[in-house]
């Protein structure tokens, strides 16, 4: 009997052609630890990962140079370190009522910082004009999803994100279900940071996602997690 195969919402599924291929060439052939030495296969596996930062620099618009692409094991790790490293105590976020629990468990998590949801009609959908009345002189934070795991609704990023730039609040955009299925453009989009999977629409292997920052909103996230080189 032939399955069809209908969650590509959670992973895509079947991967293109060489992506199994590649990792297994990784494991059997190569093995190294990129930026911790720099014997030869080391330098090629390196070189391999600068690339594709390149390319999402390239693939979202993406105006700060390509240090602020930051691979990461997923979406959630990207949006614990922006939400839980950038929101202080006395703070003030604005979610939409859409957001996924890699949005909301963190901020949950965190004492002393308040949040109000932006509402959304019957289709998923928030009106941008709500973000206005939610604004208030300590909020420092918006984070959004970009399009719903469940109903699908795609937000109007570009209209939220002029209205974050003209009051000086950061812009988080979890572009975990359009990335690789409809354009994103850090920039048009007036963003400070974007996380995206890797194994959704862009495609690839599980436990990797993307985390890219401007270099103002890096400056002002404190690390959740330390240690190592790489």
């Amino acid at each position: 009997m032939k399955t069809i195969y209908l969650d590509n919402a959670a992973t895509s599924f079947p991967k293109p052609e060489g992506v199994s291929a590649a990792m297994k060439t990784y494991m059997d052939e190569i093995g190294a630890t990129i930026n911790r030495s720099v014997y030869g296969s080391a330098q090629d596996a390196g070189l391999v990962t600068l690339q594709l930062r390149e390319r999402l620099k390239k693939l979202f618009h993406f105006p700060e140079p390509v240090t602020h692409v930051i691979l990461t094991p997923g979406a959630t790790w990207g949006l614990n370190m922006v939400i839980k490293g950038f929101l202080k105590s006395g703070d003030h976020c604005i979610v939409s009522s859409m957001e996924h629990n890699a949005v909301m468990r963190p901020l949950l998590q965190l004492e002393g910082v308040a949040f109000d949801r932006i509402p959304c009609n019957q289709e998923g959908l928030l009106n941008p004009d709500h973000v206005e009345t939610l604004i208030r002189p300590n909020t420092k934070l918006l984070v959004m999803a970009h399009g719903s795991n469940v109903c699908g609704s795609v937000q109007d990023a570009k209209a939220v994100g002029e209205i974050c730039s003209r009051h000086g609040i950061a812009f988080v955009l979890d572009a975990a279900q359009t990335a690789g299925h409809i354009p994103v453009d850090f920039e048009e989009f007036h963003l400070s940071a974007l996380v995206v999977p890797g194994h959704k629409g862009l495609l690839g292997p599980s436990g990797i996602g993307a985390l890219l920052m401007t270099d103002s909103f890096a400056k002002a996230i404190s690390p959740i997690i330390a240690g190592g080189t790489g």
